[in-house]
């Protein structure tokens, strides 16, 4: 248990607090990582999934690196 003093409000320090990230599996340039969504269309690499040695040394797939993208159709969604 940890013990918290301030002299700000309660509501200050804890503003944010329940609202937990999602995280999500996708496959970038052939690598598997674990992204965040952070604004509708652009996400945040959180974790490298990829057991390839080499992908680990690409500065594209290194956490905290900003993603932007576009949704593609399905083939089903053409109408």
């Amino acid at each position: 248990m940890s013990v918290l003093w301030t002299v700000l409000p309660a509501e200050l320090v804890l503003d944010g607090f329940e609202k937990s990230p999602v995280y999500e599996e996708a496959e970038i340039a052939g690598a598997k990582v674990m992204v965040e969504k952070v604004a509708p269309y652009e996400c945040r690499i959180v974790r490298l999934l990829s057991t390839a040695p080499d992908d680990f040394l690409r500065p594209e797939l290194q956490p905290g690196v900003t993603l932007s993208y576009k949704p593609s159709l399905a083939a089903g969604d053409l109408r």
